[in-house]
């Protein structure tokens, strides 16, 4: 639905300003007038062109439920420490949703509702909150979905920090042949023309190749910037995020990595939703929805459906084909010991540290193979030059 910006005053006259998304401005505009407001402008949202930079991340979302966790530790009331945490948190997008927040609860909405309404939390945070007000345990259940966040918030900084110097250094080995073959490369050609001399085949080719890039750089990178909007625009439509999720579970390397970040999604969103007391066929749902691949999310099915029957997990686990023998072993020992939840955790840690592992492996052979490869076709420009310089000086080799 459509993001409005709207200005409104209440009975009292206080003014505010905020954000909500509506079908259109006259529904909108209703529904302000519903809740006890009157509304003074709305008008669409338009982000600016830093947008990205001022979005709501997973972090914010992090440093709110500890900030939380502990104004609560200290024994204040739900809604006064979020109206402190409205007016104190460092991003203003953050302090408009918590504003809207509190005015949820002041007019007797539950905090899971509140946050409901607003995208930047997640399905998972919003069921953990929920079983958190049945059973009264806001502020324990807080401090576990903080370090829910945080743990999942480490491992991609770590997954990102392990690709910065691979990016970087096939971006500048990229820069640095293309200033070779667009400006340096084409000066000596000049030379050589006018010498006429016979050049080596080497030359020959590494010319042609260099007077083809220089007249046709333009094409390849509109070719590659279509292809890659075209390709985006697919992956966004059902039928190629599907296709895209199955060729990840087919590449020969990739197969084994992507296998083991979706086991290790689904571990640590389901320890942690049961351990916060969410049923366990939302568990499950929400937590096949994590994995992020709708072929694995269809073969975990098989769990919801035997678990619904009252087949237990370990079955139906081992049926849908998504979790190796070793790791149904795990999970049937915590089934049989009452512990189903941290035999989940555990495998989590396990594979999240299998996955950093394969990560640095496959790091570490993409650098040199990265160097190799920049190496081979730089020697080869400067070999072609160097043939050509011999061949017109006379200089034998």
């Amino acid at each position: 639905m459509p993001l409005f910006v709207y200005e409104a005053v209440d009975s009292r006259g206080r003014r505010i300003t905020s954000r909500k998304e509506a079908p259109d401005i006259n529904t909108l505009k209703e529904h302000l007038k519903k809740e006890g407001w009157i509304p003074l402008e709305i008008r669409p949202y338009t982000p600016s062109g830093f947008a990205i930079f001022k979005r709501i991340t997973t972090k914010d979302i992090l440093v709110f439920t500890q900030e939380l966790a502990d104004l609560l530790e200290a024994g204040m009331p739900v809604d006064r420490a979020i109206l402190v945490l409205s007016q104190h948190s460092e991003k203003a997008q953050m302090r408009d949703v918590l504003a809207e927040i509190y005015r949820d609860l002041q007019r007797g909405r539950s905090l899971s509702e509140a946050l409901s309404i607003h995208r930047c939390f997640p399905r998972v945070y919003i069921n953990m909150i929920r079983s958190a007000e049945a059973g009264g345990i806001l502020e324990p259940v807080l401090r576990r979905i903080a370090s829910f966040l945080e743990t999942t918030t480490r491992f991609k900084e770590d997954m990102l920090s392990a690709l910065i110097y691979p990016v970087l250094l096939t971006a500048v080995g990229t820069m640095a042949i293309a200033v070779l073959m667009v400006y340096v490369i084409p000066r000596f050609a000049t030379i050589f023309e006018e010498m006429g001399q016979a050049l080596p085949l080497p030359t020959l080719i590494l010319l042609q190749i260099s007077s083809l890039v220089s007249k046709l750089w333009w094409i390849v990178v509109l070719f590659v910037v279509l292809s890659g909007y075209a390709l985006a625009r697919y992956l966004r439509r059902p039928e190629g995020k599907r296709q895209w999720d199955m060729l990840l579970l087919r590449m020969p390397v990739l197969r084994r990595l992507h296998t083991r970040i979706y086991i290790s999604r689904f571990s640590r969103t389901m320890g942690t939703l049961l351990k916060s007391g969410v049923p366990v066929l939302n568990a499950i749902r929400i937590s096949r929805e994590v994995t992020g691949n709708e072929i694995v999310s269809e073969r975990l099915k098989t769990l919801e459906e035997g678990v619904r029957k009252g087949r237990g997990i370990t079955g139906p686990l081992r049926e849908s084909g998504v979790f190796p023998e070793l790791v149904i072993q795990m999970v049937a020992v915590g089934e049989e010991a009452g512990r189903v939840e941290e035999a989940f955790l555990h495998i989590a840690d396990r594979y999240d540290s299998e996955v950093r592992a394969m990560i640095r492996r496959l790091i570490a052979f993409l650098e040199p193979a990265i160097i190799l490869i920049m190496g081979i076709f730089v020697g080869f420009v400067v070999i072609s030059m160097l043939l050509a310089i011999f061949s017109i000086n006379e200089i034998p080799i």
